[in-house]
């Protein structure tokens, strides 16, 4: 039996030795591509609302390592892999309880959905939206560090030799009109406030090494599109016909680049922009959910209009998928490019019947459920 398979939620459980050293759950499980499930009793019809019995799940290259008990509401956003751990929550009753591989890590005191969750040795470091508008808190081993009770949390949550890094936005209203306020945070201190220039907007922001990074539209042009780098503006060109959309920074080969896409007429183009042009394209009129970078390489899925998956592009290798299931990938997470690597969890929305990419096959793992994520661990 795997060495992190059980069916908790219970306490930290493992060797004696394991019990005794509160940092072994912060150990890297190894290499391998890490899949998270939410899963199902073979009875529950969990497509009608019947979500008894569900658990969240983690397979290592298509085999079970661990589950555990996601309570009454299961919720995709709160299942997460880590280095290879499987890392859950579950708010209620006037708190927040964290699991890492099934055993109890954590208590919130209050009822958040963690948007950010960085796991750093014996330390965890949360971001967590309120229910019903009551605002963001950011958390050390659940302990208050820093809270707004009328910010919404903008953006990815980040930790380098810099700080802790966040970003949310307060809504300004003057009069009829109104506009976001983009407060950049370093724990509890801030660094910036930015807000979109008329006509603009500001579309993702991130801060790297202590700079801050933003793709920005200046003007009300898609044209207008910039990476700003500090106080750096820098144009990325984008036709002033083109219906833009997404536009979220993403780190390539250590450069900051915005990924996006554009509608032209019937095509759609998914595109990764730099400083110095085009990246990575693809120009298609099928559907292309996401695209995925490694390097100078590039990979896709290719789906009908019914958003089943027809086909895998990995660097100009094809990979029909089979046309009996109705696989789809539920989410941009589902899938994972890394050091020539590229993986995706596809589910069966017709029946059990699912499938993993792997290794330029398909494998199959039946169950009751769906794929919530996949990572490549290397």
């Amino acid at each position: 039996m795997p060495r992190w398979y059980h069916r908790g939620p219970r306490s930290y459980g493992g060797s004696a030795a394991e019990r005794k050293d509160s940092s072994a759950w912060t150990v890297p499980a190894g290499k391998g591509v890490y899949i998270a499930a939410l899963r199902f009793p073979e009875w529950a019809a969990w497509r009608d609302g019947d979500f008894r019995g569900a658990e969240a799940v983690l397979f290592k290259d298509s085999v079970e390592i661990a589950s555990c008990s996601v309570g009454a509401r299961p919720d995709p956003e709160r299942i997460r892999i880590i280095d290879g751990h499987l890392w859950t929550d579950i708010a209620g009753d006037g708190h927040t309880q964290v699991f890492c591989d099934g055993y109890h890590r954590l208590t919130i005191p209050d009822e958040e959905l963690l948007k950010g969750f960085i796991v750093e040795k014996d330390t965890i470091r949360t971001l967590g939206q309120r229910p019903g508008g009551g605002g963001l808190c950011y958390r050390v081993n659940g302990c208050e560090v820093f809270s707004s009770g009328a910010g919404t949390v903008f953006g990815p949550f980040s930790r380098d030799s810099s700080g802790t890094h966040f970003v949310y936005g307060i809504t300004i209203r003057k009069g009829d009109a109104s506009t976001t306020e983009f407060h950049i945070m370093n724990g509890a201190d801030e660094l910036a406030t930015v807000t979109p220039n008329k006509g603009g907007a500001i579309y993702d922001i991130r801060v790297r090494d202590g700079t801050v990074y933003r793709s920005e539209r200046r003007g009300e042009s898609p044209s207008s599109l910039c990476l700003v780098i500090g106080d750096s503006f820098h144009s990325m060109d984008v036709n002033a016909t083109e219906d833009i959309h997404l536009c979220k920074l993403i780190s390539l080969d250590g450069e900051m680049m915005i990924k996006g896409y554009s509608i032209v007429g019937n095509l759609i183009r998914h595109w990764i922009r730099y400083k110095g042009g085009i990246r990575h394209q693809v120009l298609s009129s099928m559907g292309v959910p996401d695209i995925y970078a490694d390097g100078d390489n590039l990979a896709y899925l290719i789906t009908n209009r019914d958003g089943r998956v027809t086909r895998i592009d990995v660097a100009d290798k094809y990979f029909p998928a089979d046309d009996s299931l109705f696989l789809k990938i539920r989410s941009s997470s589902c899938a994972d490019y890394r050091n020539g690597r590229f993986a995706a969890a596809l589910s069966d929305t017709s029946g059990r019947r699912h499938r993993i990419f792997l290794d330029g096959r398909m494998v199959p793992l039946e169950f009751n459920g769906f794929f919530t994520s996949l990572k490549i661990n290397e």
